[in-house]
């Protein structure tokens, strides 16, 4: 990964507790939505992100249901 793409402010925080071993349904969408915004977007990661997005949206239960 390039270090340029690594922002200062968007470092996770030092946990507390434990990370859960999956994402929530909430977390999982949001993810989802970041992968759309960058699937869009003409760069070179954006054939990857549109790849994630759809694996991820394969596998994560609609927000409707």
């Amino acid at each position: 990964m390039d270090d340029d793409l690594l922002d200062a402010d968007c470092l996770m925080p030092e946990l507390t507790e434990p990370r859960l071993a999956l994402f929530t349904l909430s977390e999982a969408h949001e993810l989802l939505d970041v992968l759309h915004h960058f699937g869009a977007a003409d760069h070179d990661w954006s054939a990857q992100a549109r790849r994630f997005a759809a694996e991820l949206a394969a596998r994560v239960p609609s927000q409707e249901g």
